[in-house]
């Protein structure tokens, strides 16, 4: 991790473990609704951003980790925290399956094979009534019980957010994120060096996947509840929202994106709710138009020292 990474990490913290004191309990829950997604954008900020594969199945992962975590709870009475690890575990190793069966599909195709997976995923969910609850949902138990068990879930879920960026950034700076990057900017070239990229590809998907795994249980301990729309269309374009605006295949991008569509989205909801969607279309369009590297790009303006590689590369493709 660079030094800018680290203070951001510290920073969070303190703001992290203040929160709660500081807030509304209405605002706990905005907060840890944005570490759910945060979990989300920055987990396929691996595949697409890091790994260069477009994978709308990503969401699909989420609702495979929610309801994996789920039903071991219900039927062997499994901890949710070992549920978060088994949540993910299941989905990395869906991940693997569905890696392998990707390696030779790229652009269009590929897209096309991960929305599909993701609408199988969604339809055997909502038609195994009897074992995932249907439309219905499937109760979860919570992390906690009591008075204060809202506020000791939100750690749990800082936590995490806090464990993945450190895990994002590591990787970003270690040579299998060098093997990611050179897999997404030239695969052929990264062959020719000797870069073992069926491997890494595999490794790239499974990895990203995993954590969206184990946002999807937190999902479903945190509200106790896991339904099929946690694997819906619409999420995976809210996601895909909140990485655009970040900043693609950058470390901090995911978070600002995130952060800025989940409060946006919390302020507007009473007054222009039905407008929500065409607002945020509206951003995208602009951003994709005029600033590709998102609230990173503008940010590297404002402070040339934070250099990044990903956005000098937006700015080569770009000219």
């Amino acid at each position: 991790m660079r030094k800018h990474e680290i203070l951001i990490a510290l920073g969070m913290v303190i703001v992290g473990v203040a929160a709660p004191f500081v807030v509304s309990t209405v605002w706990l829950t905005v907060l840890s609704m944005f570490f759910f997604y945060a979990l989300l954008s920055m987990s396929w900020n691996i595949i697409f951003g890091f790994t260069g594969l477009f994978s709308f199945a990503h969401v699909a992962f989420a609702a495979i980790g929610g309801y994996t975590s789920a039903l071991l709870a219900k039927h062997i009475g499994m901890s949710p925290f070992l549920g978060l690890l088994a949540g993910g575990l299941a989905a990395g190793f869906i991940g693997i399956l569905l890696g392998l069966l990707i390696l030779r599909v790229q652009g269009f195709y590929l897209c096309l094979v991960t929305w599909a997976f993701a609408e199988i995923v969604n339809v055997a969910i909502t038609a195994e009534h009897q074992i995932t609850g249907g439309t219905g949902g499937l109760i979860a138990p919570p992390f906690f019980r009591g008075a204060q068990s809202e506020m000791y879930a939100y750690f749990v879920g800082f936590g995490l957010m806090l464990i993945t960026f450190c895990v994002c950034a590591r990787l970003y700076h270690s040579r299998w994120g060098l093997y990611l990057f050179a897999i997404r900017d030239d695969i052929e070239a990264a062959e020719s060096m000797g870069v073992k990229t069926r491997f890494w590809k595999v490794f790239g998907f499974a990895f990203g996947s995993a954590w969206a795994g184990v946002a999807g249980a937190f999902y479903a301990h945190f509200f106790s509840l896991v339904d099929p729309s946690i694997g819906g269309l619409d999420e995976m374009g809210k996601v895909c929202l909140m990485l655009i605006l970040g900043g693609l295949g950058t470390v901090v991008g995911p978070l600002i994106g995130t952060f800025f569509v989940v409060v946006t989205s919390e302020i507007i909801r009473g007054s222009a709710a039905q407008l929500s969607l065409l607002i945020f279309s509206i951003v995208m369009i602009l951003v994709i138009r005029f600033i590709r590297g998102g609230f990173m790009q503008i940010i590297q303006v404002l402070s040339p020292r934070l250099r990044d590689p990903y956005l000098r590369w937006v700015a080569r493709s770009a000219s």
